[in-house]
């Protein structure tokens, strides 16, 4: 087996590393001292493919693997972990709508969050369970074409600079088994 990087994933490490050192570093100690979310950044890590590095490329992203994307994680947390956690986390949900979203969610949602002009995040945990997502009580009922969220929700990943959210919420509660009965709807802020 070779478990050497290919050309690509070593040009992918070397470009990642350049820009950390450059675009990262000179600011990360200001935005940790000044709780700033750094929005400057991200125009530059679009530039390059790293907002939604894995979203596929016909939606905008690069279409980068899993092993690509360590890569990426590798180098932007090298430079500093909060702002490379921040450019990373801009698509922080966007998986669920990859994996398991109609075409038209990934045409309206995808695209804005590989170009920077869009933040994803996330909603899942809430205040009575944490983090336990088969103990979930928000909940979502349809009412004509819509789903009405009701629940709360804390820790909401880039909850106060993100545009759109994957909301974790009970539909179904009468479905048989721990993790049945569940969705994620996507909420716009």
């Amino acid at each position: 087996m070779d478990f050497e990087l290919s050309d690509q994933q070593q040009q992918i490490r070397d470009e990642v590393r350049r820009f950390g050192e450059n675009e990262i570093r000179p600011i990360a100690t200001e935005h940790d001292r000044e709780e700033k979310f750094p929005h400057e950044v991200l125009d530059e890590a679009a530039k390059m493919g790293l907002l939604g590095a894995q979203i596929p490329m016909e939606y905008g992203g690069a279409g980068y693997d899993a092993l690509d994307v360590a890569i990426i994680i590798e180098g932007l947390y090298a430079a500093d972990p909060g702002v490379g956690g921040s450019v990373l986390g801009t698509a922080f949900g966007s998986e669920a709508i990859v994996a398991f979203g109609t075409e038209e969610q990934k045409e309206e949602y995808l695209p804005p969050i590989a170009e920077g002009e869009a933040i994803m995040g996330s909603a899942i945990s809430e205040p009575d369970t944490g983090s336990d997502v088969s103990s979930v009580s928000t909940t979502a009922e349809k009412d004509g074409d819509e789903w009405v969220v009701s629940g709360n929700k804390m820790w909401i990943t880039n909850g106060s600079v993100g545009d759109y959210f994957v909301v974790l919420c009970r539909t179904d509660p009468e479905a048989e088994g721990r993790y049945n009965g569940f969705s994620q709807i996507v909420v716009e802020a």
